[in-house]
Parts: structure tokens; sequence; C-alpha cells
């Protein structure tokens, strides 16, 4: 990984190399870094795709250009690994709509806002919170480059389209962060919780989580606070639940 492609049998061959070690999921990333490289052409990602598909498995794209998600949902790409970083419009909403099982992580970036960090004193080191304090100022044009895909999201999520959270990094509470700037979209707290869990879930394909249902995992957290109030609130952890065991937190840092 990854896979540097030029022609449409080598994406293929690189599909089904991987779907031979038993992947779940392959990622086709489109996009130009702001032109630093070509991009993938649309026959090579169609095969891709088409291959993915032929192997029983199913395709994510990371894109950037508008022109680029429309030409990935009409190859039959499955979801979105990130938010389309260019205004969406009538002809992409139809699309998507086209294709009821289509999943969007949205991935958003940083609001670049003032935040208070201090909710992460109890587990990183003081230097540390002081860094991402530092860092957490009013920064026009990252609210700008925040703005387009909070527009484009809270659009998608009203015309029905599956929105499910991942992350995009190692940060262990980048969750709560990127929950947070979801509801800041536009999104109602109980719709990025549903993102959250059961969409996620659904998601991964992991018919034992997501929900709190008779035969399920009991896998769950207890908050001091309603998150339905304020979704700030899923910080506030009180227990911790492991297939119906409390999780001893104390022995963890």
């Amino acid at each position: 990984m990854p896979y540097w492609v030029t022609t449409a049998d080598e994406a293929r061959a690189g599909v089904r190399e991987q779907a031979a070690l038993g992947v779940d999921i392959i990622k086709v990333w489109v996009d130009d870094r702001l032109g630093q490289y070509p991009k993938l052409a649309p026959e090579i990602y169609g095969a891709v795709i088409d291959e993915a598909h032929r192997n029983g498995l199913r395709a994510t794209a990371h894109e950037y250009y508008l022109a680029d998600a429309k030409g990935l949902v009409r190859a039959g790409i499955d979801a979105f690994a990130h938010g389309v970083r260019e205004e969406i419009d009538d002809e992409f909403v139809a699309l998507l709509k086209e294709r009821p099982s289509f999943v969007l992580v949205p991935n958003l970036p940083d609001r670049g806002v003032v935040q208070d960090m201090s909710w992460l004193s109890a587990h990183l080191p003081a230097d540390q919170v002081a860094q991402l304090q530092a860092a957490a100022t009013d920064r026009p044009d990252a609210q700008a480059f925040f703005g387009i895909q909070a527009r484009n999201l809270a659009r998608l999520a009203r015309e029905g389209v599956t929105i499910a959270l991942g992350t995009d990094g190692n940060i262990p509470y980048s969750a709560h962060l990127e929950m947070a700037d979801m509801v800041a979209t536009g999104m109602t707290p109980s719709e990025v919780i549903v993102a959250s869990t059961r969409n996620a879930a659904a998601f991964m394909r992991l018919g034992d989580a997501g929900t709190i249902a008779p035969g399920k995992s009991a896998d769950f957290i207890v908050l001091e606070a309603n998150p339905l109030d304020d979704i700030t609130n899923t910080r506030r952890i009180r227990d911790v639940y492991l297939r119906g065991e409390r999780l001893d937190r104390s022995a963890y840092p």
C-alpha cells in the first residue's frame, strides 16, 4: 500500500491482491493534491470499483473536486471517506439519491475557531494541552474551508443521505471533536449520535454493535450529562461497558 497504478489492469490486479488478503473495503484516491500529481483517470478508478464489486467488496474514495465526486458516484462508488471540498449542486444530490446505499463519512476539517481544550486536561500532559489550546484560534481561511463542507453536509443530511462518523487519523479523542463539528454544521445531536453508532456500525458491518437491542453486544458508555442537550457531553464519560462488563478505567492512564 498504496498501489501506484497507471492502467486499468494494474488497478484490477491491486484489488485482487487486497481481496486475497481478506480486506473489507477498497479505497481509491482521486485527487491531484492541489496540482502536485496527476489525478486517477475515470477508466482506472472505474476498474477499481468494478473489480471490488466483482470480489464482493465495497469501494470508498478520497475525493476533492465536485466533478470527480460525480464521476465516482456514476461509476458505482459505495462511500466517500471525506466530504467534497467544493460546493455541491442539485445534480450531485440527485446522483446520490439514486444510490440509497451510499454512505458519506464527512471527516470534517478543523473549524478554525477558538475552542476550550481544557476538557483534555485529565488525559494529556499539561504541555500538550497548552499546545492544543494555543492552536485553537480564529483562522478565517480555515473557517471558510470548513464552511464549504459544513454546508454540503447539512444539505446531504437534510436530503436523507446516510451519514456515518469516521476519523481521519490516530487522535484518540477525534471522534468527540468530529461529533461537535457535525453538530456545528446543522445536524442535530440526535442525528450525529445515530451517525456515530448505528450508521457507523452498519457501514462496518458490525451486526452485534451500534444499537442497544436483544442479542447485541452490551458495549456502551454511561455519561454524566445528556448529549441531546449538548453534544460535548459525550466527553463526560462516567462508565464504560464492554460485552456487559464494566471496565475498570482506573487501570488506564
